[in-house]
This record gives C-alpha cells, structure tokens and sequence, in this order.
C-alpha cells in the first residue's frame, strides 16, 4: 500500500492511509496518551485521553483516520487542560490503596496522573457502595474499575468470546453544576464510569473457566487473578523472557518471579505476562506455570544405570516437547552409536513436511500476522480451538477488524467458538479419512486450471463429470401496470382514463443447463456448497490463508496431500501455514532423521521405553520439564525463539549422559550455534539471541529461519475413492491441556476426559463426572471422567489424549470407533 505523508507536532511521517492516528503516531515515536485503547482491537473511545488536533478540528486518535497531508497537533493548552480534567475525575473517589494493591508500581491510572500533572483535587462527590465479583479466574473490585473497556474489547476482538460487557448501574451522579464547569469531555468520561460497570454478558461464570486474559490488559487493579491476589507488588518481581512449552505456538511470555522460602533462597514463579497490546495466551500459558522439578537433586546411582541402558539400546524413543539442543544431541547420539529415532508425535508431521518442502521449497509461506491481515482466512484438517486456541484468537481478530473478513472451516467436527466469529462462517463438515479429496476440492478452488501441473490437472479432472441441472435465473424487466390510491382504486387521468405507472418486475425462470460437478463433493460428505463458497471467498480476498491442521498429518496418503498443499502456495495467491502438532515438532523435523520404528532394547525419553527417563514418577532417572532447560524451539511463525528457566533445577540433563558417551560440549546450549545452517538455522550462540521490538512497538524474539530448499515438481499420485468408515470418537485433548505437566498445574482447573456435547451425553446416559469406559475395536480400554462440552455439537466424542498414549489409542489417525460404558 502506498505510503501517505501526515505532520504530526511540526514532524513528517509516511504511514499507511486509513490507519488510525494513534497508530502512526506511535509507529513513529510520537505518544499520544490513551487508556481505554488496545492496538489491533476496535476503538472504545472510552477515555478521551488520546485527543489531537487534527487540521484545527478536535478528533480522538484512536478512532481518526489519517489522510494525506494532515497536519496534527498533540499538546495544545486546551488539550492538556481537558486531560487533566479527565484524570482528576477518574480518581475523584479512587480508593487509595496503592500499598497493597496488586498494581502498584505498573498502574496507567498512576502514571498518567503524574504525567498530565494532577497535584490538586478541584472536584468532590459522595462514593457509593459496589459489589466485588469474579468470573473464571478473574477477580473484579469494581471500586478500582474506571470502565475503560478494555477487558471488554480483548474478550470481543482477540478471544472471541464476547463473555463480558460494561453494564448500566443505578449509582450516585456528578452534581450537574460540574456540567457547566467541567471540560465536556471530562465530565462525559465522569458520567460514564459512574453509571457503568464490567460483568458477565448473560452467560454463566464457568463459561469462562481458566481463561483470565481480560486481567491482563487491565491498566488498574480493578482485574486480578485469584492466585496472585495481595501475594507480592510488582516492583518485587524479576522478569524473566522465555517461551512458552505448551504448544507449537511458541508464544512469547515473561516469568514474573520472586526469591521466597526460608532466607529466601529460592527462586518461585508468582504469574506470568505477556506482550498484552499485541498477542494473547491461552490458559496454559498464562496458568499452567508451576510445575517443575526443582525439588530433584542429583541420584548418581540412577544416572549409572542409564548410562548401562544407553549402552545396551538399540532405540530411543523421545516426545516432541524437547529443545533444538536437545534434538542435535539425540542425532549425533544416532550418527555415533547407530540407534533408532522414535518419536511418533512428530514421525508423521515430518514425512508429510518432506514431501511439502520438494514442491513449495517452503516450510509454509504464512505466519500468525498474515491470518490477522486476511480477509479470506480457511481451515482445514484440525480442532483449532483446542489444539491451538491462540491461533483461533488470531483468526476472530480478523473477522472482527478486516471489513468484509470470512472464514471457511473445513472439519469433521462443528467448531462453535470459531462459529460465533463471522456471521456467515462458511461451514465444510467432511467424512474422516477423505482429507485427501478435500485437498483436491481446495487446489481446484485455489489454482488456476491453466497453472496446474498435469499430474494435478488430471487428478481434479478424473472426478469431475457434466450433468444437467435444472437452475432458477431472476430476470427483471419492466411492465406496465395500473397506479392504484391508498385505498387501492384505480388512479383516474383528467379525461376519466385509468392512468399506468412503469414498474420493475422480477421473473424466476427455470432451465436446464450443463454443469461440471465432482464425485468428491459426495465423497467428502457433499461439499459442493461449501466448496463453491470458498471459491467466491477467494476471489477478491486481500491475503487468504489456508491453516494446515494436526489431522491432515497423519491422515490416509498424507504425502500426496503434502503434495497438492504445496502446489496451492506454488501457483496460486493463498499462503499456507502448517501448524507443528507439538511444541518443538517443526525443529525436531528439520534436525533429527526420525525413524518409523524402533528395534531391540529401547530408551523412553518422557516416552514408552524398556528403561524410561524423564519427568514424571514412572521415570528411573528424573530429568527437567522443558520450560526449566535453557535452549531454543521452532514456533509456528518458523521463528527460532529461547527458553530460559525461571526456577532453578539441580538434577541431571540430557546432555550430562551425552557427555558420559563421548559428545563433546559441556553445555546443552554449546548446541545452539552448532543447528544446520543448512535446514535455516543461524551461527548465532545461545547469550547472543536477540530481543527486539517492531515499528508497530510488539515484541519479537530470537531470529526467523532462513529456510529456501530447492523445489521438485512432484507427481500427484493416482487418488482413488475407497469406501470410508464411520467413527465416533476423536483425539483431542479439552481447553486449557497439552500434556500431563499442565494436568498437574494447581492453576487450572479445566478436567480431562471424555468430551460430549449436551445432547449426545443426554443420548448415551451419560452425566457429567460419570467414570466411563471407552473401550477400543484394537482391544485397548481406558476408564475416565465424562465432560460435557458446551461447545460441542453433534453425535461424536473427544478424548483428552493428554494423560493416555494416544498412538496406542490412535494408531493411524485422530479417529477411532469405540464402545462406551457408564462404570458405576
């Protein structure tokens, strides 16, 4: 988009056309004070504080658009008069707690006090008396609240849900002589954070469960978690950056901690923030902090047994929640002592990567800001409200904020959070196991039929037939017709005629016409409306994406549909982005040559083994959670970001065995500079990764991947429409839980189980809480608690895989049929 030029305080910037001036403003190091507003969200204009000048006329910068040559004033006298005016209603009866109060010390209410210069209270009213109240994690004073909305706007704008609303109330009113005294404006904001307070929008209080980022953005201390609660003052707590281990996300977060214990010699974790202007958390990583194993301390009896079972494995078998560091370290175990590679979270992921990578020379052409800045945005191949909630906020943010914005949906399942994003979501509900026609469908949408590779061309073609269909035309044309009076007579003429009036008719007419149509509309369970949709979707679309989902990666011909995924960023105008199904799958792919299968003795890494290292109490040797090593992970966005610990760990790591093996390094992160250059990592030491910030003030970290592999024209293999089999029960683990260290967090209150939706619970017999067994055609039983999902539809369940082995459950795909049974 072309560049415009707007003088903002005498200084000329270029910023975009048709964004806010509040934007460009701090895009270009001007600051404009504002309190209610949250960048990339819809403007509350709740404050007034970020008021300008604007070619002589008073606008507010949230809400301003800019325009070719504007000339803009921050600071006139009037304005600096009336945000004092506006900052000395706010804390006209703000109870003076700051002491104690859980903000104290980031408080914006405080710092624009002292930045706008409030040394004198000119105004006076009698306080009243309101209700504390809680939602999930959230803690409400009320009292501290000045209705800024900006909880309100995250919960809409970024989350999605719309659970919280600002409220009328009936309370006490400024004297009306202040009206004639008061800057408008300021009397305005007074008025309005009197009469208004936050509270749930007509739905329950658990809706909201383990969520709690409207506490987050809270400028006051009016938002708390229940946790944290009166537990420390802010300027008492070390920020510490990492990542969080959840997720394949990757997402950026700071551990806020503290040295507590006797003589204090003991580092914990008391929350956890994040960038809140600009990206969010799930509530895993916003909650599910506190587990670690720093209580281990070094067994060196233990550690000798597992350097004799290193000796005498064939195989290790590892999960993918382990560090690039980590990764290299198991790989040049395999180049040195031959063993096997297992690990059958990622194995699949990256056989499908491999056949990606030789047709589109990418990992996936898109990242997070692409979804933000689409206004044509499609799913396919995953459950992406659970198995990567932080994803989904991205995608409402663009239906919210991008006019004209949609979303496509392609699952087995109904997503009713995703649902509620768009008016108009564009709905493919398709059979399990036809992932593969689907694919098809999408890259005959997406392509240009001239542009395919023959391979594909014939693929699409062999399905496709002419047929007749009868089709409804509206034809409008103009007709004479009586004028009629209100009474319904007939209008005369001066001459007694009766007078006509020319009229706009629309005539249906029905013909038959030939059509080309597809058997893989009916294969995938009749998607030819939404396959048709998605083809207008895409027409006119600024930046559509297609999100890759966990499904497609192990579903039939996985491979083939790598292929036709690559193609479509090939030749057409969607970007693609692969989400990893576990928190470092993209980085283990790119650095370990995995195996399909182990043989002989085996080593379990947090993983099945014959001799089991790891966390947990079924390990020989305790080893560190994730989020206590340092090192680095591949995020979703293919950016190499850090881990640094928060809380110390005194036992034995991964690399202390490698060293008793014979590899080199004394540290675990000497590994980091040593990453391929040539699968896009950089030289770069672990110390020397990078902090930074962008134009737009949002954080980054650690560097991008410098990914360009050659590319291979591929063949599209033959696709043939096998009979499918129905299945009733999905893998997928519920909200808020990736593994078995979140179900251990004392933070989150969200169960595993077996999720239903009302309905089908009600037609199964089954009740909340119910243990039920779920047994399995291959013979494999496990016991555990129904939970009925209110954001579920249909007759299908979920199991939360996260405390089970779910490829022992799910061997080939995400589906399976089971029998269930309420145990009494």
């Amino acid at each position: 988009m072309e560049k415009i030029k707007v003088t903002i305080e005498g200084c000329e910037i270029l910023c975009e056309e048709g964004e806010s001036i509040l934007n460009a403003a701090r895009a270009n190091e001007v600051f404009i004070p504002a309190i209610c507003y949250l960048s990339c969200a819809s403007p509350t204009l709740a404050c007034k504080m970020c008021m300008v000048e604007a070619d002589g006329k008073r606008v507010y910068a949230c809400n301003a658009k800019v325009k070719e040559g504007m000339q803009i004033l921050v600071n006139t006298k009037e304005i600096e008069e009336e945000r004092k005016a506006i900052m000395q209603a706010y804390v006209v009866n703000h109870p003076l707690q700051c002491g104690v109060c859980d903000k104290s010390g980031e408080c914006e209410l405080q710092n624009y006090t002292h930045y706008v210069g409030v040394d004198e209270q000119n105004y006076a009213m009698k306080d009243d008396e309101k209700k504390f109240d809680s939602w999930g994690k959230a803690v409400y004073d009320p009292n501290l609240c000045i209705v800024c909305e900006r909880c309100v706007t995250l919960c809409k704008d970024k989350i999605g849900k719309s659970h919280i609303k600002a409220q009328k109330r009936e309370g006490d009113m400024p004297s009306k002589e202040y009206k004639d005294i008061m800057p408008k404006d300021a009397y305005g904001v007074w008025t309005k954070f009197k009469k208004s307070l936050i509270g749930l929008n007509g739905v329950e209080a658990e809706a909201c469960a383990d969520c709690a980022e409207c506490v987050s953005v809270c400028p006051v201390g009016a938002l708390t978690i229940g946790h944290f609660q009166y537990r420390s003052n802010a300027w008492e707590l070390e920020k510490i950056p990492s990542t969080c281990v959840h997720c394949g996300n990757g997402c950026a977060l700071t551990y806020e901690v503290k040295q507590s214990g006797i003589g204090g010699d003991e580092r914990k974790v008391y929350r956890v923030s994040s960038d809140w202007n600009f990206s969010t958390l799930c509530p895993a990583g916003r909650l599910g902090f506190d587990v670690n194993n720093r209580q281990v301390q070094k067994d060196k009896e233990a550690f000798n047994a597992s350097i004799a079972a290193f000796k005498e494995a064939q195989t290790i078998r590892f999960a993918g929640n382990i560090s690039n560091e980590e990764a290299l370290i198991l790989q040049n175990l395999k180049e040195k002592f031959g063993y096997k590679l297992v690990c059958e979270e990622v194995y699949p992921f990256k056989r499908f990567l491999d056949s990606y990578l030789k047709v589109s020379g990418s990992l996936g052409n898109a990242n997070q800001k692409d979804i933000t800045q689409s206004t044509f945005v499609m799913c396919f191949g995953g459950a992406l409200s659970y198995d990567m909630p932080v994803v989904t906020h991205k995608i409402n943010n663009a239906m919210k904020q991008n006019k004209g914005a949609n979303l496509a949906y392609f699952h087995t399942m109904q997503d009713v959070v995703v649902n509620r994003f768009v008016k108009t979501t564009i709905n493919g509900i398709y059979k399990p196991n036809s992932e593969e026609a689907l694919a098809l469908l999408l890259a005959s949408v997406c392509i240009p039929r001239e542009q395919m590779p023959l391979s594909l061309k014939s693929q699409i073609e062999r399905y496709e037939r002419k047929e007749m269909q009868t089709i409804t035309k509206e034809v409008k044309k103009k007709v004479k017709v009586k004028e009629l009076d209100k009474e319904g007579n007939v209008v005369l003429d001066e001459e007694g005629n009766e007078k006509f009036i020319e009229k706009e008719e629309v005539e249906k007419i029905a013909q038959e016409v030939e059509v080309i149509t597809s058997a893989l509309y009916d294969y995938c369970g009749g998607l030819k409306e939404s396959i048709e949709a998605t083809k207008n979707g895409i027409q006119g679309a600024k930046n559509p994406i297609l999100i890759v989902g966990f499904d497609v990666y192990r579903a039939k011909n996985s491979e083939n549909i790598a292929k036709i995924l690559g193609y479509i960023e090939n030749l057409s105008m969607v970007k693609i982005l692969l989400l990893p199904p576990t928190t470092n799958a993209l980085g283990i792919a790119l650095i370990c040559e995995l195996d399909k299968e182990g043989v002989g003795y085996s080593i379990g890494y947090n993983a099945q083994g014959h001799y089991r290292i790891g966390v947990g109490a079924e390990n020989s040797l305790q080893m560190p959670y994730l989020n206590e090593q340092e090192g680095t992970l591949v995020n979703v966005d293919k950016r190499v970001v850090p881990l640094t610990p928060a809380t110390s760990y005194n036992g034995y790591e991964l690399n202390d065995i490698a060293k008793v093996l014979g590899l080199e390094y004394e540290s675990t992160i000497d590994y980091t500079s040593e990453l391929s250059i040539e699968k896009g990592f950089k030289s770069v030491e672990y110390d020397d990764l990078k902090f930074g910030f962008l134009n737009d003030g949002s954080e980054v970290r650690g560097y991008l991947l410098g990914v360009h592999f050659p590319k291979e024209p591929l063949e599209i293999s033959p696709i043939e429409l096998t009979e499918l089999e129905s299945y009733n029960l999905y893998a997928r683990n519920p909200i808020a839980h990736f593994s078995e260290s979140t179900l251990q967090s004392a933070y989150l209150d969200t169960k595993n189980g077996l999720q239903c939706s009302e309905a089908y619970a009600q037609k199964l017999g089954i009740n909340a809480g119910d243990k039920v067994e779920v047994r399995f055609a291959n013979g494999e039983v496990v016991e555990t608690l129904a939970i009925l999902d209110k954001e579920m539809e249909g007759e299908f369940a979920a199991l939360g895989v996260c405390e089970f082995e779910e490829f022992k459950l799910f061997p080939t795909t995400r589906y399976a049929n089971v029998s269930l049974k309420v145990l009494v």
